[in-house]
Formats: structure tokens, sequence, C-alpha cells
């Protein structure tokens, strides 16, 4: 996925300018107790001690602003890493001890810094088994720096920090984890559009096709049987064209899903219906949890914009508005869609029969797909009913 798209990157930018704004708070309170702290630790250890742990932090905010979400977990991870050696390294550096009971190693109190860091970088397992660790760790360098005085004050306060620090890791773990879910729920919903997008666009397509029957190929049929009387040129040339375009159509539809859920169907007819028509009103009811063939809802799709286009062009009359419906009905064994109107209506054994969208594009591919039916019932002056349905 695209790093802009990422709501996990957007949070993971987030908490890491949460967690430099936390450094320099810390800081502030830490600032006071570093030249007391000093005397303690042989010289130098403090500066690069400090600027490690308070500057880190600073660098991967404003990195993270350019970085990749990998990037910026190796970053965080890098500083978990750095947060820890700087800590251990306190005791080789540790000289002219003990520390008075109520003092402790300025780093010991901020432990959680890194192990907020350790949840972005790493799994929650990982980085659980590393707060643990790292609070348990606290308490040998307490009892180090007051010189093994107080063993069980500095266990309380290995406890202690492991609470505090698992507070901080949780909250970085569900902001994150929340970042995740956002994202596949966006990409479900690319998929979903995607899917209902490629199926809409099979039925335009055959759409297309319905046209590219009744005006091209039978025009075409009909110049090569009096071949004798027209110019064979010109009879070539549209020949060439049509299979170009039945060339074009099957490449367009080879890639759309042999199954398809419903809600991909129910976009599909939306959107043809839509492009069709501004004047039709959509409605569904049931449901249906099962997959449905593609060819079957491409049938189904075609059928219907095919029933509306028929109603478009021959349904008006005069300026009259005419109301049109197109009325989805799901169950878990059927699909049925019944397309009406209140217009002109006709006389179906006065179709003439070179008029092939009825008889081909409706009636005869529906009926001819297994479990699939279409009827269709006009009377002058009575409107227009199309059904078409599938039953598993």
């Amino acid at each position: 996925m695209p790093s802009t798209a990422s709501a996990e990157l957007s949070v993971v930018r987030v908490v890491s300018a949460v967690l430099a704004a936390s450094t320099l708070f810390f800081f502030v309170l830490t600032v006071s107790s570093l030249a007391d702290h000093s005397r303690y630790v042989i010289a130098h250890w403090q500066t690069v001690a400090a600027i490690a742990i308070f500057g880190l932090p600073l660098v991967v905010a404003a990195a993270a602003r350019w970085s990749s979400l990998r990037a910026i977990r190796i970053m965080h991870g890098g500083y978990a890493i750095i947060f820890t050696a700087v800590v251990v390294s306190w005791i080789p550096a540790f000289i002219n001890g003990p520390m008075p009971a109520d003092v402790a190693p300025w780093t010991v109190g901020i432990v959680g810094l890194s192990t907020a860091s350790a949840a972005v970088a790493w799994r929650p397992p990982v980085a659980w088994a590393f707060l643990i660790l790292s609070s348990l760790g606290v308490a040998p360098i307490r009892i180090i720096a007051d010189g093994g005085a107080d063993v069980s004050l500095a266990l309380q306060f290995a406890f202690f920090s492991i609470t505090v620090c698992a507070v901080f890791t949780a909250v970085v773990m569900v902001a994150m984890n929340a970042g995740r879910e956002v994202d596949v729920a966006t990409a479900a919903a690319q998929s979903s559009s995607m899917r209902a997008a490629a199926l809409t666009a099979r039925a335009e397509e055959q759409a297309h096709l319905d046209a590219l029957v009744h005006d091209e190929v039978i025009a075409t049929i009909f110049a090569a049987a009096g071949a004798g009387r027209s110019n064979s040129e010109s009879t070539r040339a549209q020949a060439a064209r049509t299979i170009e375009r039945l060339r074009e159509l099957h490449e367009a539809t080879a890639s759309v899903p042999e199954l398809i859920h419903s809600d991909y169907l129910i976009q599909g007819l939306a959107t043809s219906i839509n492009e069709t028509t501004d004047a039709a009103k959509f409605v569904v009811t049931g449901a249906r949890h099962a997959p449905v063939p593609s060819t079957i809802a491409s049938a189904l799709i075609e059928a219907t914009v095919e029933a509306l286009r028929n109603s478009v062009v021959h349904a008006s009359i005069d300026s009259t508005p005419v109301e049109r419906l197109v009325d989805l009905r799901l169950s878990p064994e059927r699909i049925d869609i019944t397309i009406t109107d209140d217009g002109r209506g006709f006389d179906p054994a006065n179709v003439p029969t070179h008029r092939l969208g009825i008889v081909v594009s409706i009636l005869g591919r529906i009926n001819s797909l297994p479990g699939a039916q279409a009827t269709v019932w006009s009377q002058p002056g009575e409107g227009t009913r199309v059904r078409v349905g599938w039953q598993e």
C-alpha cells in the first residue's frame, strides 16, 4: 500500500512526535539533577548519555515525516537498543558510590521512552518482553547505586517501572492497531470498488456488444449475403472492424472473477442504472450472503440496462415524464430484478423481427443461462414490465 495512504504510517509519525515531545518534557525534569549526578560517574559519560537519550527521539521525529513505515520502525528499534546500552553502561561508569537512598540514576526513571519505541518497532510479544526485561533491569542498577542497602526498595521500583511503562506501551500498541485496522478496511473498500467497477465494466462492454450485434454484425452479415451487389472492400473493412471490437471485448472481460459477493452485484447494478438514466428509482430488498457467478451477475445487469435503454428510447409519450423502477430482490435461493415503467407500452407481437434488443439481449441471453429466467410483459398504454432472475 502506498505510504501516503497508510493510516498506520500516520499513526506512527504522530507517535514519534509525541515521544519527542515527551523526551523534551523529561529532559526539563531531569536537567537539574544531571549536574548533581555527574560526580557519581566518570567524566563525559553524562554528556554522551544525555545526548543519546534526549537527542535521538528528536532526530527520529524529524526524519519520520519523510520516511517509510519500515524505516521509522527501524529507527525506533535502534533507539530502544541504544537506550538500553546507555542504561547498562551506567554500571561501569559508576564511581564514587554509594548514592543516597533517595537518589537513583536518572536513566532508570525514564525507561518508558525506550519501551514505547519498542512498541513501535517490534511485534507485541517482543515489545512486552523488552518492557519486562528493561524494567527488571532497573533493580540491580538501584542495588548497585545505593550499595545494596535496600534490595526490597529496588524490587518495588522495578515493578513500579513495569506498571508505568506498560501504560505507555499499551497506548502505542492500541493506536498502531487502530491504524492497521483502518488500512485493512480501506484496502477492503478499494477491493470492493475495483470488483464492482470490473463488473460494471463487463456489463458496459456487453451493452457495447449488444449494439455491435444490432449494428455492425448484422450489417456485416447482410452485406456479405449480398456481396455480389455490394462493395467487397467495404464489406471486408466492416468485418475486420467488427472482429477487432469482439477481440477487445473478450480481453476486457477476461479478468472478472468467477464468483462475486452480492454487494458487487448491487454496486454494479446501481452504477449501470445511473449511467443509463437518471430517471429510474432503484430499490433493494432482502439479503444474500452466498456468492453469485459473475456470468449470471453480468447477464442480469446487461438485461436490466437493455430494458432501461429500451424504456428511455420508446416509453415516452410526448413530453409526459415516465416513472421507472428497478426492483432487486435478494434471497438465499434467488435473485430477481423487475424493471417497470408506466410509459406507452407496446404489443410484443408487433415488434419487428430486426429489433433484437428484447429477443436477444434480454429473453435469449437470460433464458440460455442455467437457472435463469426472463419474461417481458407490455400492453399499449399500460407500460412495460421486464423480469429477469436466477435461482441456484
